[in-house]
């Protein structure tokens, strides 16, 4: 059961990265080329979203070459520590949402999960079209972060809302430096931190069209 903790904040537009990839609060700590992706996801939860209620995120990457479905649980703090998630994370084969929780709950899946997942129909609510820009930062006692500039374009039927995020996902380290790290970027460039999961942002999205 692997962990994750991570900060994001809210850009202003994809021009904004020209600033940050130029700064040197973040070049000095870059060794590597940036490696460029795109990645198709698709957004599953019951039809009264109750997995999102509990805290839980369930999605599936269908397009990869083995398609894989992801469980996270946890929360994102909105007061004491802006846009930080922590939570756990479990991953298994995708072959489709009738199979995504028995898959899951082979490789540790919460039972509290199994049990909502396992009693209803599993839908999918929204797709995300994302392609990233990342690399690892070098911070000093061997702390490491992934650095990712997302574009995200959020897709509920015929509803579309396009998002420009900056993620620094804790590879290695203590959190503090993570925390600490982020806070400095924050301060630097303005940002708003990110309060709000993508299964909040699609939700909202779909009932502002109400």
């Amino acid at each position: 059961m692997p962990s994750a903790t991570r900060i994001q904040y809210e850009l202003s537009s994809e021009g904004f990265l020209d600033r940050l990839l130029t700064d040197d609060l973040i070049l000095r700590y870059v060794k590597d080329d940036y490696e460029f992706s795109r990645l198709y996801t698709e957004f599953y939860d019951t039809e009264d979203w109750l997995l999102t209620n509990k805290g839980y995120s369930l999605d599936a990457t269908p397009e990869l070459a083995i398609p894989v479905c992801h469980l996270a649980k946890g929360f994102v703090w909105s007061k004491e520590l802006p846009g930080l998630f922590r939570g756990d994370t479990w991953t298994a084969p995708f072959e489709g949402p009738e199979t995504m929780a028995a898959s899951l709950g082979e490789r540790g899946a919460p039972m509290e999960f199994l049990e909502l997942a396992q009693s209803r129909t599993l839908v999918k609510h929204f797709v995300i079209n994302q392609s990233n820009q990342s690399t690892t930062l070098y911070l000093p006692d061997r702390t490491r972060i992934c650095m990712a500039f997302e574009n995200l374009l959020i897709t509920a039927g015929s509803l579309e809302e396009r998002r420009f995020v900056l993620s620094m996902d804790l590879l290695f380290g203590e959190e503090n430096q993570l925390i600490n790290y982020c806070q400095q970027i924050r301060e630097r460039f303005d940002l708003p931190p990110v309060i709000h999961s993508r299964q909040q942002r699609a939700l909202h999205l779909i009932r502002s069209a109400e």
